[in-house]
């Protein structure tokens, strides 16, 4: 008779771990199914900012604030949009999921807490991170990942992927699976879904978002497994119309979709950070919007309203190694060096150099006279320090001097707002409004307009993974 484990969890990212963990700690016998040869899914890739209000970290720094301030501000930034209950159900679990990392190990990066300025802000400093991003979660759970497998409240079965649910009666109580052995089932009495989104699945992208360009920056294997076969057995998809993308992605090999956060990616989700040297010019040739617009959320659906949401940072020689008012180089391409920058001109892919503006609309593809006529417009505002179009007030760099520079950025994903339907026991739901008996769900998949509604609320991905899993892994049993 096949074995059957007390919860079965397929995906080992972050959701997976932190459900596995919490159940194993209770002495159940859990199994978990990895499509990869690795455990850890995104966490070996996010930046890994959490947020949560009422930390013991921000007591000891003197921060006040609580879950009630933490809704409160999500509210402010989204509307109140998204799964409500879902929602303040994770803002009530983050401060003890924070706390719990920090009893297990987590070393929060030394600036913590802190105001992040990548999408519409908090009103309080209640962003928690390590100094190896998403890794730094991944380094205190590992350990304690191993401890479980070794005591055999664990069992992972790498290069396994999921390819099909079963049911006994109306209860689904096992998964199908395909690894090197073929096909075979592997059974729970309880069983979890975390496998992650799929804004790398460009087909189901596709379907789910029709009209919407993709380039992702999304972890490798979140591919939709899940999705389609829970839609296939009656599971609602629901919330892609949150769909929002986060500015800054640059395809290193153009056309091919991808771009990575950690890679290359350009300082433009807003000007907090970093003030413009270059103007951003669609597709057309035309400037759109004020390059110093502080808002990230006005940044982005302003990208979002031009052709294949993509725009170009057009700017002289002169202004990529002008240092700024503390002295440093703020290159546009975060982290990147002038010198890496330059490299990159004369590979001729997502970045380009030329002599002349009219050299330079010929290889980005916009008409000429349209970009000189920009450009000409601009540096006239430059000289008289007004900007009558967009209300730009950084006027410091014209664009005159050879050769100059065009960097292509796309409104890119980096997560996935649509998911699967859950409750608020997080159980899985159908068409017809019931549950899906056996099955429950956290993480991405899920989707980030759950916790997160219309709005990029930032760090209401990583930590209502965690916490949902944590949530299941011990009510389960």
């Amino acid at each position: 008779m096949a074995k059957t484990y007390d919860i079965l969890i397929v995906g080992a990212g972050t959701s997976g771990m932190a459900c596995a963990i919490t159940a194993a700690e209770r002495g159940l016998c859990v199994g978990v199914i990895e499509k990869s040869d690795i455990i850890g899914g995104a966490l070996h890739w996010a930046g890994g900012h959490m947020s949560a209000g009422g930390t013991r970290l921000q007591k000891r720094k003197g921060i006040e604030d609580s879950e009630e301030k933490h809704l409160e501000d999500i509210y402010r930034i989204n509307g109140k949009s998204g799964n409500l209950a879902l929602t303040e159900i994770a803002v009530k679990e983050a401060p003890k999921t924070i706390d719990w990392l920090e009893d297990i190990g987590f070393e929060f990066a030394p600036e913590c807490t802190r105001i992040i300025y990548g999408h519409i802000a908090y009103e309080t400093a209640r962003h928690h991170y390590g100094s190896e991003k998403a890794m730094s979660s991944y380094k205190v759970l590992e350990p304690l990942w191993k401890k479980f497998e070794a005591s055999g409240h664990i069992e992972c079965h790498l290069n396994t992927k999921m390819s099909g649910l079963g049911r006994t009666g109306n209860r689904f109580d096992y998964v199908l699976c395909q690894n090197e052995r073929g096909t075979q089932e592997i059974h729970g009495k309880h069983i979890v879904l975390t496998t992650g989104g799929y804004g790398s699945n460009p087909e189901f992208f596709g379907k789910k978002h029709p009209g919407i360009p993709l380039v992702s920056s999304c972890y490798p294997t979140a591919t939709a497994d899940a999705h389609q076969i829970l839609e296939e057995n009656g599971g609602v998809f629901h919330m892609g119309q949150y769909h929002l993308p986060s500015l800054g992605g640059i395809e290193k090999e153009v056309g091919d979709g991808l771009c990575n956060f950690n890679e290359a990616w350009a300082m433009v989700m807003t000007s907090v950070y970093r003030q413009p040297r270059e103007i951003y010019v669609n597709a057309n040739g035309h400037r759109f919007m004020a390059e110093d617009e502080p808002d990230a959320e006005a940044r982005e659906h302003a990208v979002m309203q031009q052709p294949n949401w993509y725009f170009w940072a057009v700017y002289e020689a002169t202004a990529r190694v002008r240092k700024d008012e503390n002295g440093n180089h703020n290159p546009v391409i975060i982290g990147w060096s002038n010198e890496a920058i330059a490299e990159e001109a004369e590979r001729g892919q997502s970045l380009v150099k030329a002599d002349t503006l009219e050299g330079l609309s010929e290889k980005i593809n916009v008409p000429k006279e349209t970009l000189t006529e920009t450009v000409a417009s601009y540096n006239t505002m430059v000289d008289k320090g007004e900007d009558p179009s967009f209300h730009r007030k950084y006027l410091k760099d014209s664009i005159s001097t050879g050769p100059f520079y065009a960097l292509k950025i796309h409104a890119s994903v980096l997560v996935t707002f649509g998911g699967m339907k859950v409750n608020d026991k997080l159980q899985l739901v159908a068409q017809n409004g019931n549950v899906m008996e056996g099955l429950y769900a956290a993480g991405e998949i899920i989707g980030l307009g759950a916790t997160s509604g219309s709005s990029f609320c930032s760090g209401m991905a990583i930590t209502p993974a965690l916490s949902f899993g944590r949530i299941l892994g011990r009510s389960l049993s």
